[in-house]
């Protein structure tokens, strides 16, 4: 999803999606495929040598997950869990992050997590430190999970019912040339403050930093996910 009061483009337009290929998300990042001698838009696949486009723009009725980010302070006693607000985790999409050490937890299987380890119950939203050595710090949780029904419905609320269908209509907006978006739609692991990022395109449009995907044109942050702000904000020239 994007902030639409923030987010802005020089051009947009509609354009044909491929054939078989479904845009589910708001700001996911599209490519270029030729069918027909006719240029179509795709979900990117996160490969390389393909050509982006721009950011799709369209509401689709409900929202299936969302980014997340707050605040805990570890334990200093047993057990040394930290609960979050939200349950039901999306694997391997979530940053911890020591104030203290200026420095991510690394995500490991468990049982028993090391000095600046954690251990991720992802259907509970739950996180286990190594109290010893970690207990007391300040640590910022960046996360994507899967909203419930009233979630969705509480915080995104529900497109109206006549809303038309981009994949129903085998079209869909894009946005491109100049401008800046503020997504939902980006990697939870990355530390999108940290020196070098550059921001790609990976599997199914979602704005990561670095890989095999294609880069967006001219791209740079301009704004980092905060537990007041969770957006990620890109500025790019496509």
């Amino acid at each position: 999803m994007i902030d639409i009061k923030r987010t802005f483009y020089t051009w947009s337009d509609t354009q044909p999606v491929a054939i078989g290929k479904t845009v589910s998300e708001e700001g996911q990042g599209l490519v270029a495929v030729l069918e027909g001698g006719v240029e179509k838009v795709k979900p990117s696949g996160g490969a390389a040598g393909e050509k982006v486009v721009g950011f799709s723009m369209f509401r689709q009725k409900t929202f299936a997950t969302s980014a997340f980010v707050e605040d805990k302070i570890i334990p200093t006693a047993g057990p040394f869990e930290v609960e979050l607000s939200n349950t039901n985790l999306i694997v391997g999409q979530l940053r911890a992050y020591s104030f203290a050490d200026a420095a991510d937890f690394l995500v490991v299987a468990g049982p028993a997590p090391l000095a600046g380890q954690v251990v991720v119950d992802s259907v509970h939203g739950k996180l286990l430190f190594n109290g010893p050595a970690d207990g007391g710090k300040t640590i910022r949780v960046y996360y994507r999970y899967t909203l419930t029904v009233p979630q969705a419905l509480l915080h995104y609320y529900e497109a109206p019912t006549n809303m038309p269908d981009p994949n129903f209509f085998a079209q869909v907006g894009v946005g491109k040339g100049k401008g800046r978006v503020f997504s939902m739609y980006y990697d939870m692991s990355v530390a999108w403050d940290g020196a070098g990022v550059v921001p790609h395109f990976g599997a199914d449009g979602k704005i990561v930093d670095g890989g095999v995907g294609p880069e967006i044109p001219n791209a740079r942050v301009v704004s980092i996910p905060t537990p007041v702000d969770p957006y990620l904000g890109i500025e790019f020239l496509i």
